[in-house]
């Protein structure tokens, strides 16, 4: 079977799907994605099936080579990405070679990208899912230097869908400014005092290094509990919990997290803005914000429309042309944000061909 081989694997990089849903009441973590909208777009972009796994990347700092030729596309937090040391754009599908070198720079404007191949990465399921769970340790491993990582061989993966992402289309949102993340009340809010509750709304939070795909630690005013205890009988925590333990800290747990927890939770990030609040590296700044269920939902609803007029299928207008004797295919797209070439089957972008 095909594969990509590491060469570097970057500050951590994992195989992730949309996880396993309905093993909490088990004590397994769903896990899956952290960035659930930049994962979905590496599918959206080949055409692949919506829970066909791609490869997650942490910081960036990725090299691998592959083995056979494919179809792949690199989304999320941009950097500067280069296939066979010439520069690709992300949200653009390209084709590799046997013995293509793919290399994912340091991620600039975020904290997570994604590798999408056709047909999606072919690891071991566990579950039901390819989605690798560290701190099981039965659920695949973390991807190390000379990891294969296996996908589908040419022949039997489907052929490329040709979809466009515009220029303005993103939902990273890095800057040196404080980032707002909307929430909304958890179960045990009003077990927190009111100055706290204050607190929490009014303050800027620090993103600390102590961040990982179970949670991340912010660094903050004390956010204390009417009677200042922080340990409450165990119970359902979910990514975006936000769990106040006892040294007063909030804790952001993320796609890993535990499935019950001891501390008192005093909000929920809304999903739309999870996608937003982990492509923050440490040493960011944020602000909470207090919302509905409500209004919740219209946000929901107002991005996914969002989504669906900023990516849309365009086909490459195809002629054919008889070059020494033989028939060959050649297609062009002029986009947004590629200028893409297709010459039997194999899709490049226009720089990769202005010395022909």
């Amino acid at each position: 079977m095909p594969y990509l081989r590491v060469t570097s694997p970057g500050l951590f990089s994992s195989v992730q799907d949309n996880g396993r849903d309905g093993m909490k009441s088990i004590g397994i973590s769903s896990g899956g994605a952290l960035d659930t909208q930049s994962y979905s777009m590496s599918n959206y972009i080949l055409g692949n099936s919506k829970n066909d796994a791609s490869i997650e990347i942490i910081g960036g700092g990725f090299d691998a080579i592959f083995s056979e030729p494919t179809f792949f596309c690199v989304t999320g937090a941009h950097a500067k990405n280069y296939l066979d040391k010439k520069l690709i754009l992300s949200n653009t599908p390209y084709y590799a070679s046997s013995g293509s070198k793919i290399n994912i720079g340091i991620l600039e404007d975020g904290w997570i990208c994604y590798i999408g191949i056709i047909g999606g990465v072919q690891s071991k399921k566990y579950l039901g899912s390819r989605s690798v769970y560290i701190n099981s340790e039965i659920f695949g491993e973390r991807i190390d230097k000379n990891t294969k990582i296996n996908y589908m061989e040419k022949k039997y993966s489907p052929k490329p869908k040709i979809y466009r992402i515009k220029n303005e289309y993103t939902n990273l949102s890095i800057s040196n400014e404080v980032t707002s993340i909307r929430v909304l009340e958890s179960t045990e809010y009003n077990k927190f005092t009111e100055k706290s509750k204050k607190l929490f709304f009014s303050s800027i939070f620090t993103i600390s290094d102590q961040y990982n795909r179970q949670g991340m630690r912010l660094n903050g005013p004390e956010i204390n509990t009417k009677k200042d205890n922080h340990d409450i009988i165990s119970n359902y925590v979910n990514k975006g919990s936000i769990q106040v333990p006892g040294d007063k800290m909030p804790i952001v747990l993320l796609s890993d997290s535990q499935t019950t927890g001891g501390y008192p939770k005093i909000a929920n990030v809304i999903s739309v803005d999870f996608t937003k609040l982990v492509q923050l590296r440490p040493g960011s700044k944020i602000r909470f914000v207090l919302t509905d269920i409500v209004e919740a939902q219209k946000i929901f609803r107002k991005n996914n429309k969002y989504i669906e007029h900023n990516i849309y299928e365009k086909k490459l207008e195809k002629i054919s042309l008889k070059v020494n004797g033989s028939d060959i295919s050649f297609g062009y797209l002029f986009g947004d944000n590629a200028n893409l070439i297709d010459i039997d089957g194999r899709l490049l972008p226009l720089d990769f061909i202005k010395e022909l």
